[in-house]
């Protein structure tokens, strides 16, 4: 793939004081005001004063001037207009949204390395005489990267389209004519699209070491504001990932995640035939019907109309 990793995404708050100092007891590292740092992945969430809260950009990285030479041949063949930049960067926005996309030479992600955790079993106790090592941590929770995102689309079979034939991805999962996961590195889904009448942005998700820094997060969001909340703890299926999403001041959900699932080639990889009741996660709370359905949308959505 010409593409690597999600780099940066520009996001719209309409409380951006309140919704800096929430992403920073999230974890992130404010290097800027507005500009949050993952542990591992440099500045990648980037605040915006904006009338109405969603996406604004969204970056993704290539390893070198020949893939970004290659991109934009590919988006010249699609007859698109596109600005290329010294060469290092094309910004231009999909024929299917219009969404604002930057493409630019960026390292590979790469996570700082962690101590393995063990667990216990009936069958295997491999941990004797001491607590779990969770148990014990202290250090606030710092999500290493951000892993992917969810945004609606008007038409999500021609989006996954032109995602995958002119930008490279490749299609982990698909829900037929309702969207479909998509990757542009080893990880099941850096991009999601689901059918929506404007392109609003669902959630953003930041990848944890583990389970329980999932759980410490959220738990400790909570504490300090348990109108936060979303849905979580739980499992998807898809993906496989462990979550718990809350929801920023401005109404944008983001997501702590572990143990999503990682893909080597398209060929290793076999889709299961996702049914409805198993589309969504495992295990976890009831499905609430604000993470279908958030109580601004109508609202975002209108505004975006009017954009």
């Amino acid at each position: 793939m010409p593409l690597h990793r999600l780099t940066t995404l520009h996001v719209g708050v309409t409380e951006m004081d309140d919704t800096r100092e929430w992403y920073r007891q999230f974890g992130l590292t404010e290097e800027e005001p507005g500009r949050m740092a993952t542990r591992d992945g440099g500045v990648q969430l980037v605040l915006e004063s904006a009338p109405y809260r969603g996406i604004r950009q969204i970056g993704l990285g290539a390893d070198d001037p020949d893939d970004l030479a290659r991109i934009a041949a590919s988006l010249a063949d699609a007859d698109m207009g596109i600005d290329v930049e010294h060469g290092d960067t094309v910004r231009f926005r999909d024929p299917i949204d219009n969404v604002a996309y930057e493409i630019s030479v960026a390292p590979r992600y790469a996570a700082a390395p962690t101590s393995a955790v063990t667990f216990n079993s009936p069958s295997a106790a491999p941990r004797r005489d001491e607590p779990a090592d969770a148990v014990l941590r202290a250090h606030p929770v710092q999500p290493s990267n951000l892993t992917h995102m969810v945004r609606g689309s008007k038409d999500p079979v021609a989006s996954i389209a032109f995602h995958t034939e002119v930008l490279g991805f490749e299609l982990s999962d698909s829900l037929g004519d309702f969207g479909g996961f998509m990757r542009c590195s080893d990880v099941h889904h850096n991009l999601a699209v689901q059918l929506a009448p404007q392109p609003f942005l669902h959630h953003v998700s930041f990848e944890c070491d583990d389970v329980d820094e999932v759980g410490r997060g959220g738990a400790h969001m909570l504490d300090l504001d348990a109108d936060s909340h979303v849905w979580g703890l739980g499992r998807h299926a898809i993906g496989s990932n462990y979550f718990w999403y809350l929801k920023d001041p401005s109404g944008n959900f983001a997501e702590y995640s572990s143990d999503i699932d990682r893909i080597s080639a398209q060929e290793a990889y076999q889709p299961k035939d996702w049914n409805d009741k198993e589309n969504l996660y495992s295990w976890g709370p009831p499905l609430p019907m604000e993470f279908l359905a958030p109580p601004d949308i109508e609202d975002v959505l209108a505004a975006m109309a009017e954009d």
